[in-house]
């Protein structure tokens, strides 16, 4: 046994030392494999090859893509972005040797048919050049339509690539949808009209995939003449396949896109009645109206959902959308009657005792509390309302935030100093890198200004203005700069301080009182800086009371007195905004408008003075 054991060790030994002289012999190779095919090397001349390339540097791009092809030769992709170097440098003697040498490595690959072509074509051998583009047309199948078609869409034969698309949609039988590719080429071509057929042909068969269509439409229908073909293609294929939802989905998008809202909301009707849907394109086109301020379609839509689907899912969600919108329409566009207060309170009450007052009514009761405090001018149920909110548990500490700044300026509507600037301080420490801390601290910082403490109120709003919210840091920094221009002349505060009190009794609704402080000023210092804000402030109150006469007046006296000062283009966009909204003078609000555009270039004001001038004149917006 043991002889037995001692001739096998030395016959491995003998094996081992055998395979130690031939292992030398086998050729190194530094290139991986995948199955049979080598993998390309991923170095710096890749990228460098391909930075050339792409620039149109293609003297030196050649240069490393014929080292990168040389090494990797079963690369489609160095032999696709080496041959068309060669081609862009004219070197076709050179391009057709590759090309050769690719058909003969890949005999199956159609697509060098088409390269063979675009040689021909490149030299000016058209008839030669159509004869390597039919045979690859004749070889289309939809195993490989989509890569002969890219290879004609990359040679520039559009029509080709679009042929074979058809041929391989018709050797299916329809079973294969390319309209989507098909859209993609005709727009590449500029044939619009071809290009949203094919949009709508790829909508109609994946409706799933609208978004798709949507965003590529968008990005063409403003101008008013392709619009005009979509809408008439749409009615089109309502009338001939009125069962197709998609296209009546497309015709309410269309005209979400001119602005249309009351023919977005008929069509959205219609779509809702006749295919029997759950109210959320309610919701939605109630969004998109609000957004553009045209509150009354977001209003018409949602009390369609309630009143025809009132055992729907979204029914709550309706319902407070539609207090939240009756809302805006007051508190955005100042249109309307102290009997639509009234109405809007009881609205909001019957709500809130049908569906409760919890976690999930936060929003309704914030809105209602916001109603009594700043246009109802009763702070005592506002103040109530919201210690409700903070009494409840399950509140989340963003909402009580939110209650809690709020509740801090009605306290201070009420003269309770202490008590808001407790409520900003305990927002502030709780979310110190929140912007609602920001927030806070810039209601803080405001507080001191009323309280005439500007060094300490400056302070803070330095900080302030590098904001991460725009609005808290603008805020910021309008009241910083209002400080420093009033101030730095002036070797007394007096006048500032008279002037933030009355600002402070603004906002406590003691008009009266207010006027008397800032009328003071002028009486007691004559001539001083703050005699054109006075006026704005006065202007902007009046609006607020809806007293449009007073505040055309206040206005039109800044611009006698300080036209040539900083606030003449509020003045302006002001005006022209009471004439359009309030007293219904389209002429004299084109006036103001247009003078703001010409005095004030460089006015924050002038795109949308620019957007309303348009609008009052006629012009189609898009």
């Amino acid at each position: 046994m043991k002889k037995i054991l001692l001739i096998l060790s030395l016959f491995v030994a003998f094996q081992t030392i055998s395979f130690a002289q031939v292992r030398p012999q086998i050729k190194a190779t530094n290139k991986p494999t995948v199955g049979n095919k080598p993998k390309p090397k991923v170095n710096n001349d890749i990228k460098l090859a391909n930075q050339y390339f792409v620039r149109g540097e293609y003297e030196k791009a050649v240069v490393l893509y014929k080292k990168l092809f040389d090494e990797n030769p079963n690369s489609t992709h160095f032999y696709k972005n080496y041959y068309r170097s060669l081609l862009k440098l004219k070197r076709y003697t050179e391009a057709e040797t590759v090309l050769r040498e690719q058909m003969r490595r890949r005999p199956k690959d159609v697509t060098l048919l088409v390269d063979l072509g675009l040689l021909y074509k490149t030299q000016d051998k058209e008839d030669q050049a159509q004869q390597q583009f039919d045979k690859a047309l004749e070889k289309v199948d939809y195993t490989n339509a989509a890569s002969i078609a890219n290879a004609f869409t990359r040679a520039d034969e559009l029509d080709l690539a679009i042929s074979c698309y058809k041929k391989a949609g018709e050797l299916t039988k329809g079973a294969r949808d390319y309209s989507l590719q098909l859209a993609y080429i005709y727009k590449r071509k500029g044939e619009m009209p071809d290009m949203m057929t094919n949009y709508l042909n790829h909508a109609e068969k994946n409706p799933s995939n609208v978004q798709t269509v949507k965003i590529a439409f968008q990005k063409v229908v403003t101008e008013e003449e392709y619009m005009e073909e979509l809408m008439t293609q749409l009615y089109g294929r309502i009338q001939k396949k009125p069962d197709v939802a998609i296209y009546y989905d497309l015709l309410t998008w269309s005209f979400i896109q001119q602005k249309d809202f009351d023919s977005a909301f008929t069509q959205a009707k219609a779509l809702d009645k006749r295919f029997k849907e759950d109210g959320s394109r309610m919701i939605d086109l109630a969004k998109l109206a609000a957004m553009e301020k045209e509150y009354d379609v977001s209003v018409d839509a949602l009390e369609y959902l309630i009143e025809e689907k009132p055992k729907s899912k979204l029914l709550i969600r309706a319902k407070k959308d539609l207090l939240k919108y009756r809302k805006l329409k007051v508190t955005e566009m100042g249109i309307y009657t102290p009997e639509d207060l009234t109405k809007l309170k009881k609205e909001y009450i019957e709500f809130l005792e049908k569906e409760g007052e919890t976690p999930q009514t936060v929003k309704p009761m914030r809105e209602l509390s916001h109603l009594y405090a700043y246009y109802l001018h009763d702070i005592g149920p506002a103040i109530n309302l919201l210690h409700k909110v903070l009494d409840m548990p399950a509140v989340s500490n963003s909402v009580k935030a939110l209650t809690k700044l709020d509740l801090g300026d009605y306290y201070l509507m009420k003269n309770e100093v202490w008590e808001a600037t407790l409520l900003y301080s305990q927002v502030d420490k709780a979310l110190k890198d929140d912007i609602l801390g920001e927030e806070a601290r810039f209601k803080n910082a405001r507080l001191s200004y009323f309280n005439g403490d500007f060094v300490w109120s400056q302070a803070q709003l330095d900080v302030l203005k590098a904001s991460t919210s725009e609005l808290i840091a603008n805020d910021a920094l309008e009241l910083s700069v209002f400080i420093t221009d009033n101030m730095g002349l002036d070797t007394t505060t007096t006048p500032m301080k008279m002037y933030a009190r009355g600002e402070l009794l603004l906002m406590q609704n003691k008009a009266d009182q207010a006027f008397r402080a800032m009328d003071s000023v002028n009486l007691m210092y004559p001539d001083h800086v703050l005699e054109d804000d006075i006026l704005l402030r006065k202007a902007k109150f009046y609006v607020q009371q809806k007293n449009y006469p007073d505040a055309v007046n206040e206005l039109e006296k800044l611009l006698i007195e300080y036209k040539e000062e900083i606030l003449a283009d509020d003045a302006l966009f002001m005006l022209g905004e009471i004439n359009e909204l309030h007293l219904e003078d389209k002429t004299k609000a084109m006036e103001y408008y247009q003078e703001l555009l010409v005095e004030h270039p460089g006015s924050l004001y002038v795109v949308e003075a620019r957007k309303r001038y348009r609008k009052l004149r006629g012009d189609v917006l898009n």
